[in-house]
């Protein structure tokens, strides 16, 4: 039919526009990330651009739902708006009938945000953690730069340092903090201020020894209690990041079959969410109809801020959901799929009164003696 191929042409384009648009956001702010990362002498350039691109891929299972569901609002609400809408109710063709004619592409949609979510995005973190694996294992502590603040966030540790001794390979005037677990699970911040330290080459399998000389630690426990602070002449820090590194190997980077067998409630919730984005897409597309609705010639500001409203809340319902599982504060049954009930209960309440009136409009059914007359 030509309405539907109109709407879908008409959908496309700003799906393409949105698509486009967040990725290369979301691209300025990696590549300036990672490329401060190979500046700082963390990463060489080759790898940064590799971590931009495998990042920009798990970004589009959410980018390509929520521009999805931003280009249905902006085109169904021009329609409105217009008056188009009301001439082809008047046709005969009701919003119901538009939203299944558009319901080939929300699918196709929603199977590629699915087979991103499923075989993309573990394939891409499994990438990004071999790579910062790889990265910081090669690492030569003794050359990073002094005079800014360096952050390794596969241990948590900020490091800066005034100057550097080329030769000696020894950084003077240096400023650490780390945060770490003791063996009761409480977490502690560390301050370490030293005249000078020496950092060492980072190997796979080994652990790293950084020396500091003649400084300060402070190690502040939580909300203030069990402050202690120690003046040393010579400190040591045993620290395993590589094998940190490969710890970072989470469920993010599992296969799919492989979470499905899993009981821990991190895989059980990754597993859930790889699941759960096809309907996600398919349900958050099809809510952005009705939320469309407005009067010939009123202005879109109203509609448009609550749509923002309700998909904000949705994601972060969704997001509230999942974090339970993860902690197990939810078991696995009905698990993340509950987050769902609310949308869809959602759409029957805005697509009911849609509904009655299509069926008002009905003619009654005429009875056989009338049908004969």
């Amino acid at each position: 039919m030509l309405i539907d191929r109109y709407l879908a042409s008409e959908i496309l384009r700003p799906l393409a526009l949105g698509v486009g648009l967040f990725l290369l956001i979301y691209v300025g702010f990696s590549l300036s990330k990672n490329l401060s990362m190979a500046a700082d002498g963390l990463i060489d350039t080759a790898t940064a651009l590799q971590l931009v691109g495998l990042s920009s891929l798990t970004t589009l299972e959410v980018i390509l739902p929520t521009a999805l569901f931003f280009s249905v609002l902006l085109v169904m609400g021009r329609l409105y708006q217009n008056g188009e809408i009301a001439a082809l109710v008047s046709a005969g063709v009701s919003p119901l009938r538009l939203m299944r004619s558009v319901g080939t592409a929300v699918l196709l949609a929603a199977l590629l945000a699915g087979l991103l979510s499923i075989f993309g995005r573990p394939w891409a973190y499994d990438s990004i953690y071999r790579l910062e694996a790889q990265a910081i294992s090669r690492l030569d502590a003794g050359e990073l730069a002094a005079g800014q603040f360096v952050s390794l966030d596969v241990d948590g540790y900020m490091f800066i340092a005034d100057d550097r001794a080329e030769q000696e390979k020894l950084h003077r005037g240096v400023f650490l903090f780390r945060t770490h677990e003791n063996a009761e699970g409480v977490v502690h911040k560390e301050l370490i201020r030293a005249d000078s330290a020496r950092l060492p080459r980072f190997d796979p399998g080994r652990e790293a020894v950084l020396v500091f000389h003649d400084g300060y630690s402070y190690l502040l426990g939580p909300e203030g209690r069990s402050d202690l602070s120690m003046r040393f002449g010579e400190m040591s820090i045993v620290w395993g990041a590589a094998e940190q590194a490969r710890e970072k190997y989470k469920s993010k980077a599992r296969p799919t079959a492989e979470l499905r067998s899993s009981d821990q409630p991190k895989d059980i919730a990754e597993y859930q969410w790889r699941l759960s984005t096809p309907l996600a897409t398919f349900l958050l597309t099809l809510l952005a109809f009705p939320l469309a609705r407005s009067k010939p010639r009123e202005s879109r500001l109203r509609p448009n801020v609550v749509a923002l409203f309700i998909y904000l809340l949705l994601f972060a319902e969704v997001s509230m959901v999942r974090t339970l599982v993860e902690q197990a504060t939810l078991p696995p049954v009905p698990g993340l799929w509950i987050a769902y009930v609310p949308p869809l209960l959602l759409l029957l309440a805005l697509m009911a009164p849609e509904r009655l009136r299509q069926l008002r409009r009905r003619p009654p059914a005429l009875s056989p003696g009338q049908r004969a007359h």
